[in-house]
């Protein structure tokens, strides 16, 4: 891990997923080699950061977990309908407090870890929605990697790795399969998104604006990991 203190590109990445699958343990496991076997679900956002070095570039890597986002939307759901029950309330305009709410979270990202659970098939199943959300509100040339969780789970595994290595090919889409718990590919995984981000930068496949990379010549110091995280209860 380099110095925090200069860098030439800040790429915001953004993890989303079902709640439990591990993303909060995925972005402690790479941010601070660290992983919470306590871990408590977030109801928010988190977000953390590390500098690592591409190609001669140094790239300020700021992560993004959405622990609390797909609660939230179950929230907003249940409120919606008992407003609509009680009241002349408009489902799509109660509901527009959280498409701006997702749409906050996304602007910017130019990479994306869709997370699953490898050992619960629902968590895989609910891919694809959280694919049209994400292609929804980022931008288009986003970065996305499919990334099944929880490989230290394997006598448990539910989602065969072919099965999604398919799903992720007939979409376009990078795929790994991670241990937040032992480490295993996670350095991987963030690696090669980060690195594909900056060679559509690199490459002008994209212009910078466009896919929101920002280049920093003048950094402001020493940028620390920020976390705005209220613990709820004990994630599944």
């Amino acid at each position: 891990m380099s110095s925090d203190e200069s860098y030439n590109f800040v790429f915001k990445v953004v993890l989303i997923g079902e709640s439990g699958v591990g993303k909060s343990n995925l972005l402690s496991r790479f941010t601070k080699n660290e992983f919470n076997h306590d871990s408590r679900t977030t109801i928010g956002v988190e977000f953390s950061t590390r500098t690592v070095q591409l190609d001669n570039f140094t790239i300020k890597a700021q992560i993004w977990d959405t622990a609390g986002l797909e609660r939230y939307r179950a929230i907003t759901s249940a409120w919606v309908f008992t407003k609509n029950r009680f009241s002349s309330f408009h489902k799509h305009n109660s509901m527009s407090n959280f498409d701006v709410s997702v749409s906050r979270y996304y602007r910017g990202a130019v990479g994306a870890l869709l997370v699953y659970d490898i050992s619960k098939h629902l968590t895989y199943e609910s891919a694809e929605r959280w694919l049209k959300e994400l292609y929804d509100h980022a931008d288009p040339h986003i970065v996305v990697m499919l990334v099944g969780n929880k490989r230290d789970l394997e006598t448990l595994r539910t989602v065969p790795t072919e099965e999604a290595r398919d799903f992720a090919e007939k979409r376009n889409l990078m795929f790994m399969e991670t241990s937040a718990l032992d480490s295993t590919n996670v350095e991987a995984a963030f690696n090669e998104v980060l690195t594909a981000i900056h060679k559509k930068v690199a490459s002008r496949e994209v212009t910078r604006g466009s896919i929101s990379a920002v280049t920093i010549t003048n950094p402001i110091g020493s940028s620390q990991s920020q976390e705005e995280r209220k613990p709820c209860c004990n994630s599944s």
